[in-house]
Formats: C-alpha cells, sequence, structure tokens
C-alpha cells in the first residue's frame, strides 16, 4: 500500500459516493483500510485521484499560519469540507453518527471565517436533502436534490 499524504484520515471514503466503484455515501468504500489508506491506491477512481478536502489542501501551504489545525483533520472533527459546483459556497458533509458536528466551536470558527472572507457553506450528512447553508445572513435551511448517477446534489430553489 502507497501511503498518502492523509496520515489516518479516510473519512472521506466514508462520506462520499463513487459511482465508479459503486461505493455509496454514508458507508466505508470496501477498499479503505481504516486509519490506513486505501487497499487499491495505484488503482483508485479517478475520482479518488482528484479529491484533495480543505484540510489537506492547507497542509500544502508554505505558511505554517495558513494550514488548518490537527484538530479540524476530517476524521478528528466529523466533518469533510470540500469545494462545490460552486467556487463561492464550500460543502461540509458530516461523518454518519456526527450530523451537528458543523455546530462543534472549533468548525463553527472555521465556518465563520469561510463565511467572513465572502463566501458559503452548505452542511449536512452524505445524501441528505436538507442541509444548513450558513452565509452572512446566518444559517437557513435548504433543500437538496436525490443524488445523481454521479453522486452529486443540486440546491432546490424555494
Amino acid at each position: 500500500m502507497t501511503e498518502n499524504l492523509c496520515g489516518e484520515c479516510n473519512a472521506c471514503c466514508k462520506v462520499f459516493e463513487i459511482p465508479e466503484i459503486n461505493k455509496q455515501a454514508g458507508k466505508w468504500c470496501e477498499h479503505c483500510a481504516i486509519s490506513k489508506g486505501c487497499t487499491i491506491y495505484e488503482d483508485r477512481p479517478q475520482m479518488c485521484v482528484e479529491f484533495e478536502c480543505l484540510w489537506l489542501l492547507s497542509q500544502k501551504r508554505a505558511d505554517p499560519r495558513e494550514q488548518l489545525a490537527p484538530e479540524l483533520r476530517p476524521d478528528r472533527c466529523k466533518v469533510v469540507f470540500s469545494p462545490s459546483t460552486n467556487d463561492m459556497i464550500m460543502a461540509a458533509t458530516t461523518m454518519p453518527g456526527a450530523p451537528d458536528a458543523w455546530r462543534k466551536p472549533k468548525v463553527r470558527a472555521l465556518i465563520d471565517t469561510l463565511v467572513k472572507g465572502g463566501g458559503a457553506v452548505v452542511a449536512g450528512s452524505p445524501r441528505s436533502t436538507r442541509r444548513v447553508m450558513i452565509d452572512k445572513s446566518g444559517p437557513r435551511e435548504v433543500f437538496m436534490t436525490e443524488p445523481d448517477e454521479h453522486g452529486m446534489q443540486w440546491n432546490v430553489p424555494t
């Protein structure tokens, strides 16, 4: 197994849908060696090759002040922050069994920082059609479509 930069974190291996290998959102990937890594790392789906959560991206920053704290690593805070299809909205997908993890003080502080920077965050559980949008207006409930064949969900205008 090739070592990755994620350390013991495998949160993305649970929260996301990976249609290429019929992996459902909210369930552990059958190729995940929990706290170790991917057993098919060299041959993993392209979606997995390309994915980097906000925590991992921050760890690549040269200035340590721009790196997210260890306690914000997804397996520790129970929230995977990832880009959405809208450059101004960050997804905050909570781990199964931890639907309110986005409300924890350190996680909420990160969300508030993203909002102060002009963005928004949509928080919720994998496959959930009811989420919380946090932006400059504060938190409010939003509705999402059921996941499509690629695992994507879209905001339902109200």
